[in-house]
């Protein structure tokens, strides 16, 4: 476990800055306690011995520090707020749990927790919240935990978003269509269920999902099982953000490059890179800075806000807000892939 420094360095994301300037004010202001001053009648209020921590397995994924960690960041500095990032290094539950408890046992300000086994953070997150601690889920969703909100994408419909790019790529060719991800997780079961709400209509057939373990090095090796023994595949779709580069691995030695189509979740400089060689078909990406800049203030909202929509908002059961807040999404094809290399982290 690591504090993070509240220097901001993600200026390839201006218009975060922006939104800072302009409309980013507006939480911090309208979330003063009631009686203190906020910015728009004096001077704001301290909240500098505040902590706000974000866990997660994997905490120092490539794809978390250019995207989760510097707009968390970014949030802490323009709230005045500690942040912290915590949990394992791998995709150890047990460790992962145990980061959980340990963190809620010195009562933080607030708690993001990105829910890599859902099954598992039930109890911890459920303990945390009646000890007191605001929790939310970003990321990866725990649904049937209390937390008290959800940032991040909407699966289904990037499940939904990869059919339609698979379905736009074979143009009518049939076959078998593999699936990878992390199979155990929420969030990956609602992207299968969003693409096979798009294939089942073609023809097409589904093979069972196969897990990867969030890991490249598995999924070049699964994927390269799958193409050894699927004669008639003609596409595969890779639901985590490893997924994409170990397929495009195994179809690259496999020699299958432009035959299987492949799509897959995250627009990472690697995944950018094998769209422009012409080995992976389409990338949805995910607006990952938002996971975390609107988790830092949703948590700061829950234990400031003045805002009440009953005469007591704890015992009806409500908070004052969203249950679920959708980051959107976006597809990187090979016509619109230029765009995104010019501004990709490995750019800029």
């Amino acid at each position: 476990m690591r504090p993070i420094s509240n220097t901001p360095r993600v200026s390839r994301r201006t218009w975060l800055q922006t939104m800072a300037l302009t409309g980013g004010t507006v939480l911090a202001t309208s979330c003063a306690k009631r009686g203190e001053p906020s910015a728009a009648s004096g001077p704001a209020a301290d909240y500098s011995h505040e902590e706000y921590v974000w866990i997660s397995c994997h905490a120092n994924l490539p794809l978390f520090m250019a995207h989760d960690h510097p707009a968390l960041r970014l949030a802490g500095k323009q709230l005045g707020v500690q942040v912290t990032v915590a949990g394992p290094n791998t995709v150890d539950i047990p460790s992962f749990v145990s980061s959980i408890e340990t963190i809620a046992a010195r009562q933080p300000a607030g708690m993001m927790i990105v829910a890599w086994d859902p099954s598992a953070v039930v109890g911890p997150i459920n303990r945390a919240v009646e000890s007191g601690i605001p929790v939310v889920c970003v990321d990866t969703d725990a649904p049937d935990s209390r937390r008290l909100s959800f940032i991040g994408t909407n699966w289904f419909d990037l499940g939904v978003r990869q059919g339609q790019a698979m379905v736009k790529a074979l143009k009518g060719r049939q076959g078998k269509i593999a699936m990878l991800g992390l199979t155990e997780q929420y969030i990956d079961q609602q992207a299968f269920a969003g693409f096979r709400s798009v294939l089942e209509k073609t023809g097409l057939s589904l093979m069972e999902p196969q897990n990867d373990r969030g890991d490249a090095a598995v999924a070049a090796r699964v994927a390269a099982t799958i193409i050894q023994a699927t004669p008639d595949l003609v596409g595969m779709a890779g639901f985590d953000s490893e997924s994409g580069p170990g397929m495009g691995l195994a179809i690259k030695e496999a020699g299958q490059a432009g035959r299987i189509v492949a799509t897959c979740v995250d627009a990472e400089p690697a995944h950018l890179g094998l769209i422009k060689e012409g080995v992976l078909t389409a990338a949805v990406g995910q607006k990952r800075e938002l996971f975390t800049y609107f988790g830092l203030r949703v948590l700061f909202e829950l234990r400031h806000s003045t805002l009440k929509l009953f005469a007591d908002d704890k015992a009806a059961g409500v908070s004052c807000v969203p249950d679920v807040i959708y980051t959107g999404s976006y597809t990187v094809a090979r016509e619109n892939v230029d765009i995104f290399l010019k501004h990709s982290p490995a750019a800029a």
